[in-house]
């Protein structure tokens, strides 16, 4: 230390200048320690003798250093234990004081499915950039406030909708920072991508209007009344516009160094300031019960825009295994499976069922007990009259096995075109074939996998073969296509760049134009085909980073914009805009929102695959896809009456 120069040392720690020895350097940039006074010495001597005293003549001490023989630490301990046992009394009145002012907002009965903070996944370990306008955010507006006195930071009633508008704040970009190199600075014309997720008795998503100024308006519609975890996370500070998918498409120039290679920007996942919220949604004593919802209609089921979905339904929880009210599953508390694993109760310890506003789906019950309502439907069509009887659970639980042959001559003859997602629900939708259901439905599958630019000739080929073949027949069809999440990837990814290089590419289109002009050409091609219900369901939100789980990320690859739930959705703009133009025959069905706030239910496997796991969906909803397309394709052939 008393090498130190001066002038530096006084940018060094304190305890270097205390341990400085160097005294002649010390009246320079550090006080000398001063002696007291004698009289304050004496003074402080007084003191110190008077407390000396007190402490013997105090009957017991303060410290002791005995030894405690047994009988005496049994009375210690008894001491003790009545000391424990007045703290918690204490403690119990202060919390019944504490629930008995609640009780003036709104007496919350206990809920076992009710998910608290941190019962579902936030971050789970993908890479990601170090620079982040998740900081920068200030709340600056509520639609619904709580008491200064409640632990809520909001309270409103079920069917409410809760609105949060929060801003980028420049001058807290700039605080700490001296000069002009800093790592962000708001963007004056908005465009960042963000995530909502909102999870308690129920778990939804919201949406997020960007006034393009740096302020964003965050709406949610909580139905079920309990207490709720707002999340809302940054996904994208400073994103790409989508137009600007895919980067580097002169790869000509790139090749030739005439032109660097561009980056795009990495997935963030960090919490925006002023969130999570707790938020109390009290019951809505106008809502009806939900036995009494009528089966939903041919409008309910389907949407007339992009949006129409969000709010027509939730994923309410069913279960948590974490729960004295659970009811555990397998008999082996040793067991796990990987059926466990997928459906919860081996992994995040969830189980949830969709629920819609106003109506029910077809439930499983509904489906296959007694005679199977295919087989009711197609009696009224005038099929299936040497099938009579009513099936015995017995044969439905043995009527599990794949549909029928190509021996198919009257029926109903299903047929799915799309992704491995579209494949998954064809599996689950066969399972739902059972009995003498079995007999009269046929179900195909086209696969799309690679995108339309690849597949499309051999969906042509394959649905006029199916046309030519049961030319003249008593069969009945329906078709329920998709193309999206294959069409995302070689389109937009920056990785598949060298794809796009064999393909017919157009080099001045953006993803989202390719996308448009291919997807024309399917929807001429399935409008042109003969069936009597037609359905383009929309991609589910692949690629959900923030809220997954269950596999190894690598730990220095950041997950890039062209993979993300953000693009999901605009190209399923794209597709409403497209089919709307061309077909007036065409149904469209959600599965973007209902898979959105979700990233928890994925597909599992043994290998726990990173990209299945991102874009496969899980059973429960899987499952819901299944049965609301039986639901439409019958409400399509026979109305509402079977």
């Amino acid at each position: 230390p008393n090498q130190v120069d001066p002038q530096t040392a006084v940018n060094m720690t304190v305890y270097v200048r205390r341990k400085t020895p160097d005294k002649s350097a010390q009246s320079d940039w550090a006080s000398p320690r001063r002696r007291r006074p004698k009289s304050r010495r004496r003074t402080i001597i007084f003191v110190a003798g008077l407390m000396a005293l007190s402490l013997l003549l105090i009957k017991k001490p303060l410290v002791s250093n005995r030894t405690i023989n047994k009988s005496e630490r049994l009375r210690v301990d008894a001491n003790d234990g009545s000391k424990l046992e007045e703290d918690f009394r204490y403690f119990t009145r202060r919390a019944e004081t504490d629930r008995q002012a609640e009780t003036q907002l709104w007496d919350a009965p206990y809920d076992p499915r009710n998910l608290l903070p941190g019962e579902l996944p936030g971050y789970t370990g993908w890479a990601r950039p170090e620079q982040t306008l998740a900081g920068y955010f200030d709340v600056n507006w509520k639609s619904h406030s709580a008491p200064t006195s409640s632990r809520y930071d909001s309270i409103a009633t079920g069917g409410e909708r809760y609105q949060v508008l929060f801003a980028c704040n420049s001058d807290k970009a700039h605080e700490g920072y001296e000069h002009d190199d800093l790592p962000y600075e708001c963007p004056q014309g908005g465009g960042s991508l963000f995530y909502v997720r909102a999870y308690g008795p129920s778990v939804i998503t919201g949406s997020v209007t960007d006034y393009r100024n740096s302020s964003y308006l965050v709406e949610v519609q909580f139905i079920d009344p309990g207490e709720y975890t707002l999340e809302v996370v940054v996904a994208f500070s400073a994103p790409l516009d989508f137009e600007e998918l895919p980067i580097n498409r002169n790869r000509t120039a790139i090749l030739m160094n005439e032109v660097e290679e561009e980056m795009e920007p990495g997935f963030e996942g960090y919490m925006v300031a002023g969130f999570p919220q707790s938020i109390l949604i009290r019951p809505n004593e106008n809502s009806a019960p939900s036995s009494d919802k009528p089966l939903c209609t041919m409008e309910q089921l389907t949407e007339t825009s992009p949006g129409t979905s969000l709010n027509k339904g939730h994923w309410k929880v069913t279960d948590i295994v974490a729960r004295a009210e659970h009811f555990p599953i397998s008999n082996d508390e040793l067991l796990v499976s990987l059926d466990g694993y997928r459906m919860g109760v081996n992994s995040v310890g969830v189980r949830m069922g969709y629920v819609y506003e106003g109506c029910e789906p077809l439930h499983v019950k509904d489906i296959v007990q007694g005679e199977h309502i295919l087989t009711k439907c197609l009696a009224k069509l005038g099929m299936a009259t040497n099938l009579t009887g009513v099936e015995t659970q017995e044969s439905v639980e043995e009527n599990v096995t794949s549909s029928v042959d190509d021996a198919f001559d009257e029926g109903l003859h299903i047929i799915f075109v799309g992704d491995s997602v579209m494949k998954l629900e064809w599996s689950f939708f066969n399972r739902l074939l059972r009995g003498s259901a079995r007999q009269l439905v046929k179900s195909t599958f086209i696969e799309t996998n690679g995108g339309i630019n690849k597949t499309l000739r051999n969906i042509t080929d394959t649905l006029e073969q199916i046309r030519v073949r049961e030319n003249g027949k008593n069969i009945k069809r329906a078709i329920q296509f998709n193309s999206g999440l294959h069409d995302i990837d070689v389109l937009c990814s920056s990785k598949r760049a060298k794809t796009r290089d064999t393909m017919s590419w157009r080099g001045d289109e953006s993803c989202g134009d390719a996308y448009r002009r291919q997807l024309d050409q399917l929807v001429s091609v399935i409008d042109a085909f003969p069936a009597d219900v037609k359905l383009f369901r929309s991609s589910t939100a692949g690629w959900h980073k923030y809220g997954n789980y269950g596999f190894a990320w690598p730990a220095s690859e950041m997950q890039f914009m062209s993979r993300s739930s953000h693009v999901c959705q605009h190209f399923n703009e794209i597709a409403f805009e497209v089919i709307q133009s061309r077909s007036n025959a065409i149904l469209i069905a959600d599965g973007y929102w209902t898979t959105l706030p979700r990233p928890d239910h994925t597909q599992v496997s043994n290998a726990q695959m990173t990209g299945k796991h991102l874009v496969h969906p899980g059973y429960e909803v899987l499952g819901l896809f299944a049965r609301r397309w039986l639901h439409i394709a019958v409400l399509g052939l026979c109305g509402t009456k079977y």
